[in-house]
């Protein structure tokens, strides 16, 4: 027995049976994005031909993705010295490639504030700091999978937007387990997959897992949900999963965590992940560096990038 931040004693409640989990799951509202992500922008995107004047017209069409673009082009990461207001302006600052990271993030990050828009005692900010973190996660799986020989998939920055899709499913799904888990990470030293898995029964990366089988979301997203805090293998998947796990702690170490996950790891402590040695083994020197270099970058760009984003 607990006690929660009022003072009063709170009964944790029963895990669950592994049936009963997946009974669960068949009422977690669905992530219809990821099943049609932008169709008509990610063609446009896709062609020989790019012109910001037609790209523009398709991000015209989605208020979430103008308001973000604009946002983006304006913030202190650009650093223009002007206001910019005009789409065609804003394709042509921040370059297809953003473009096509916040048309894939914009419907994706809506689904996840709609399915969490109505959750009873979880703050905005817990809400708000995964979603930061979630998109930190695919900006950074994408940079490090660009480093390797496996680079050229747009999957990858999926996997790292919905690596931690377990915890809107328990607070979905499992409402009374989650806020007991919220309530125990207060107090406890344990680490969170372990306070999890005594609570529900499963922690939230094979929650996650469980959930995107049941969408019919592909293998891959599945996999990568699954083992991104234990990777290992030698397949594609595996390492894409090791991508994910370095971005998350890498994520982290830059302050662009949430209520779930632990304290502030130490700058290097990602270097000693499993996922590294998968992603750049013995004899990938040169592509070890393009990621060091890569994730240099990212360690100035992204606390202010990403803040502006949700």
């Amino acid at each position: 027995m607990s006690v929660n931040s009022t003072g009063a004693e709170v009964v944790p409640p029963k895990a669950l049976s592994l049936a009963e989990i997946n009974r669960r799951l068949q009422s977690c509202p669905p992530i219809p994005s990821l099943k049609s992500i932008q169709g008509a922008l990610r063609e446009l995107l896709a062609a020989e031909q790019r012109y910001a004047g037609q790209i523009s017209e398709v991000i015209r069409r989605d208020p979430g993705l103008t308001s973000r673009l604009l946002k983006l082009v304006n913030s202190v990461h650009y650093g223009l010295g002007h206001s910019v207001t005009s789409l065609e302006e804003a394709v042509f600052y921040v370059g297809v490639r953003q473009v096509r990271e916040l048309a894939t993030m914009t419907p994706v990050i809506e689904d996840f504030k709609r399915i969490t828009g109505s959750q009873k005692g979880v703050g905005e900010a817990h809400w708000r700091n995964l979603w930061k973190h979630s998109i930190a996660v695919a900006m950074v799986t994408k940079d490090l999978m660009m480093a390797t020989p496996d680079s050229g998939e747009d999957l990858d920055y999926v996997a790292g937007l919905v690596h931690d899709v377990g915890w809107i499913v328990f607070a979905t799904a499992f409402p009374e387990h989650h806020v007991s888990i919220l309530e125990q990470l207060k107090t406890s030293s344990l680490p969170v997959r372990l306070i999890e898995l005594d609570c529900l029964g499963c922690d939230h990366s094979h929650i996650g897992a469980l959930y995107l089988k049941a969408q019919q979301l592909g293998a891959t997203l599945e996999h990568t949900t699954r083992f991104h805090h234990t990777p290992s293998g030698d397949t594609r998947d595996s390492r894409l999963a090791g991508a994910v796990q370095i971005a998350d702690q890498f994520a982290l170490s830059i302050g662009l965590g949430h209520p779930g996950d632990p304290p502030l790891r130490s700058p290097k402590d990602w270097m000693t992940a499993t996922g590294w040695s998968l992603l750049f083994p013995e004899g990938a020197e040169v592509h070890r560096r393009r990621a060091l270099r890569s994730l240099e970058k990212s360690a100035d760009r992204l606390p202010g990038m990403v803040d502006c984003l949700v």
